[in-house]
């Protein structure tokens, strides 16, 4: 048996890629946040709205989101004596399918060395999810029918397994995400989690080097804020590996012009351990 050959990380921390997960709700900056991130960027845009939050930087983005033949547009029941309702004979959702294939094929080809890429980015998680969902209906013959455990496990060991393989590229991976609010019916706690399904609330979080809350504060201040410790009754899952940052860092753009030198890249250039940026 050949032993591989050990690391000492004390001579190679810059080996360390970064792999960060933003989730708050809609507002809060996630998407902006992109701006931030030192090096160069190809963002994979699932949601409909977050090119608008983009336009004017110097990101790479390829939007991915339904084609007009995917949409199922006709109403349906969910009692067991609904009338069907009059729609296309057949609808193939082909969102995720067309993401993978991009996504591999950049890779293969050695387009993203080629082009020098330091960051490849998800927005977001939750539309990522719908995708998968829609597919994996689609392939059961069900597209349009109401959800089971089964889909919902079968989807969520696929964004795991989806999670696990970008943490293990040589690049830096910056993710947003949605929450959601969870009351247990017998205990009535109520719990906050990721609003992705089954394994993969658990297992997500475990591929992340970073998982921060980001908030918008109101008022004359107008700031963004990122929660870098869990919440006391809140989201527990938020973790950080970058020493020394508070537990509520302001991470508000001062100027878009010059947005590296504020929010996340900010954080990350005084960081200790910077990510490892090809392009430098």
């Amino acid at each position: 048996m050949t032993l591989r050959p050990v690391e000492n990380v004390r001579e190679n921390s810059t080996t360390s890629y970064q792999t960060i997960l933003v989730v708050g709700g809609t507002g809060s900056g996630k998407t902006t946040q992109m701006r931030t991130l030192p090096g160069k960027k190809l963002a994979y845009l699932f949601d409909p709205n977050a090119k608008i939050s983009l336009i004017g930087s110097d990101i790479d983005l390829i939007e991915f989101t339904p084609e007009l033949f995917e949409f199922d547009l006709k109403l349906k029941g969910f009692n067991k004596s609904a009338r069907p309702d009059r729609g296309r004979s057949k609808i193939e959702p082909t969102v995720y399918n067309r993401w993978e294939d991009d996504l591999n094929e950049r890779f293969d080809s050695g387009f993203m060395e080629k082009e020098g890429y330091d960051w490849i980015c998800l927005d977001s998680l939750t539309f990522l999810v719908q995708a998968l969902m829609d597919r994996q209906m689609f392939l059961n013959g069900r597209l349009g029918q109401l959800e089971d455990r089964g889909d919902y496990r079968m989807v969520g060991n696929t964004l795991s397994h989806i999670m696990t393989a970008l943490a293990s590229l040589p690049i830096n991976i910056y993710c947003t995400g949605h929450l959601s609010t969870y009351q247990d019916e017998k205990t009535g706690k109520i719990d906050v989690q990721l609003a992705i399904p089954g394994s993969s609330r658990v297992k997500v979080p475990l591929s992340c080097s970073n998982i921060w809350l980001a908030k918008y504060v109101s008022g004359d201040s107008h700031q963004h804020i990122l929660r870098t410790r869990p919440e006391p009754r809140g989201f527990q899952s938020i973790r950080t590996s970058i020493p020394g940052l508070k537990e509520e860092e302001d991470v508000t753009i001062k100027s878009f012009s010059k947005a590296q030198e504020y929010g996340i890249g900010a954080l990350l250039t005084r960081a200790d351990k910077k990510p490892p940026l090809r392009s430098a």
